[in-house]
């Protein structure tokens, strides 16, 4: 039928060419939400871990028989049945060689946090990706090399060649994966997508850990480290094609204020005491990302070594290879990697739900209809004397934003407490499948991490946002370096005496320790507006 002036432009809300093409535009619409930044993002950290979980358990594991060789050099020959690696000295020396290779590789990304957030500002979360990929690889392939060595030579090579990680390393990537999400998704769907940003890095870890064993086993040792190289390649050039980027006009606003040394050390000027504005009007001083970033750097140095921990333990008293190491990490792996992806933000949305419900309350509040909104001309009054009306001072309504982020913190401390349970409890392992059930259940305590990511970006500025990852991060690298440092020369020192299980207590008090801490974190009171230093030269600062 001919079209004129009275033919409806809307065919039953349907313009007529969206009507013609339904089909193709819904499958359109779901391709464009399989394959949209954000599930690039997790594909990317699912290869990335993936990769890196390839040569987690063999290192452990080289490193024992390197360890075994050094010891015969200089002592008699084995003779009877049994592993010949399997004594005392020989458990202590990997426990402090494997302790000095965490050291190394800690103190590399504490660094390396500085300098990839600094690529990220200036190339962005692309380039910045690929350059981490690049250069892992190049580490992986010194592996190689000390792996043929072997001994002495074998263990420096693997612990000197670290140091490629102060410009390329794991934390880096999961800084740029991290920054990348957060400008990608909602402010209120912000923790839950860390969640499963790190649920799928633990998935990856987890198939990682079981070819890494197996490959180990069924050819040799070396080979896992080679197929390692192979795979850094592919995901370096999956990073160039397919992981997202900024626009021009973010990409050039962020540049503006990326240069020069105070953007390079930005991540450390974010945990500061913020000061919020009362609806009182009275300014008061809040410490709680001071309270909340000792408390996260407890929590890690407390449960950092776990995994670690758990394959020295079984290692040494169980007599576990790389295949059974590969079990337990990837079973442990992929729990965690399951509860972060799809149970974490449920416990997060509902928790909120439950929280909003027992800490908010509507009553007393005027209803928006009775405000009075002019419509006509006649209805606004004119201002006296001439003077610009100024806007009273109130506090904004809860936004998507803020609105249960209380639940998050309370998520991060009750996560340490089950964590800490779990923990002294494997303390009490006389058999291996009582090893196997602490790697299952442990997993069940993760989330504190994303958890506190949402707490720290819903207390900074939103400009401040890429900084505040990279602070929460620095603080759990710098905790990392201290736990694998410290609680390594630990368990060869128990290990000597014969008592490794003790370690586990050791790690159990300083979670405790954190949990308390945690308490002293707490969100700025309701309804009050957090402003900066300009805004209160003339205000009476009062600390809480």
């Amino acid at each position: 039928m001919t079209a004129d002036e009275r033919t409806p432009l809307l065919e039953n809300g349907i313009t007529p060419n969206l009507a013609k093409t339904g089909k193709a535009g819904k499958a359109v619409g779901v391709a464009g939400a399989v394959f949209g930044p954000a599930n690039r993002l997790l594909l990317a950290g699912f290869m990335m871990s993936f990769t890196l979980g390839i040569t987690q358990v063999p290192i452990i594991y080289v490193f024992r028989l390197m360890e075994c060789d050094i010891f015969y050099d200089h002592n008699a020959p084995f003779e009877g049945p049994g592993d010949r690696c399997h004594r005392r000295e020989i458990n202590a020396g990997t426990a402090t060689q494997v302790s000095v290779l965490g050291m190394s590789t800690s103190i590399s990304g504490v660094f390396n946090l500085f300098i990839c957030g600094y690529l990220i500002k200036i190339w962005g979360p692309r380039w910045a990706f690929v350059s981490q990929t690049v250069l892992l690889g190049i580490r992986v392939s010194t592996q190689v090399l000390g792996v043929t060595v072997g001994g002495r030579s074998g263990e420096i090579i693997f612990q000197a060649c670290q140091a490629i990680g102060i410009v390329g390393g794991p934390r880096g990537y999961q800084l740029v994966l991290n920054t990348a999400v957060s400008e990608l998704v909602a402010a209120k769907d912000r923790t839950a997508v860390f969640g499963r940003l790190q649920g799928s890095i633990m998935l990856g870890t987890a198939f990682g850990f079981l070819l890494g064993g197996v490959l180990g086993d069924v050819y040799n040792i070396r080979r896992p480290f080679e197929v390692a190289f192979f795979l850094y390649v592919v995901t370096a050039i999956y990073g160039a094609l397919f992981m997202p980027t900024t626009t021009k006009n973010e990409r050039d606003s962020q540049q503006k204020d990326s240069r020069g040394i105070s953007a390079f050390f930005a991540p450390i000027k974010v945990i500061v005491p913020h000061k919020y504005r009362l609806e009182s009007g009275k300014i008061i001083r809040n410490y709680s990302l001071i309270f909340l970033a000792l408390g996260i750097f407890l929590g890690v140095f407390a449960s950092g070594y776990a995994p670690i921990l758990l394959q020295m333990y079984a290692t040494s008293e169980f007599n576990f290879g790389t295949t059974e190491n590969g079990y337990l990490m990837f079973g442990n792996s992929a729990i965690r990697g399951i509860f972060l992806l799809f149970m974490f933000p449920k416990i997060i949305s509902a928790g909120r739900i439950w929280f909003n419900g027992t800490t908010t309350s509507t009553e007393g509040r005027e209803p928006a209809s009775e405000c009075h909104i002019p419509t006509n001309p006649e209805d606004f009054e004119a201002a006296e004397g001439g003077e610009v009306p100024q806007e009273p001072i109130e506090a904004p309504d809860l936004d998507e934003e803020d609105s249960g982020t209380g639940f998050d913190l309370f998520f991060v401390r009750w996560s340490l407490v089950i964590d800490s349970l779990v923990t002294f409890f494997a303390g009490f392992s006389t058999d291996g499948w009582q090893v196997y059930l602490a790697g299952f259940l442990l997993p069940f305590a993760s989330g504190s991490a994303p958890a506190a990511k949402g707490v720290m970006t819903e207390l900074c500025a939103p400009s401040q946002r890429r900084d505040a990852i990279s602070a929460i991060t620095l603080v759990e690298s710098t905790a990392t370096l201290l736990t694998q440092g410290l609680f390594g020369l630990i368990f060869a020192a128990f290990s000597e005496v014969g008592r490794p299980s003790l370690t586990f207590f050791c790690n159990t008090a300083f979670a405790v320790f954190g949990f308390v801490i945690l308490f002293m974190a707490t969100m700025p009171p309701e309804n009050s507006k957090r402003i900066d230093e300009d805004d209160s030269e003339t205000e009476v600062d009062v600390e809480a």
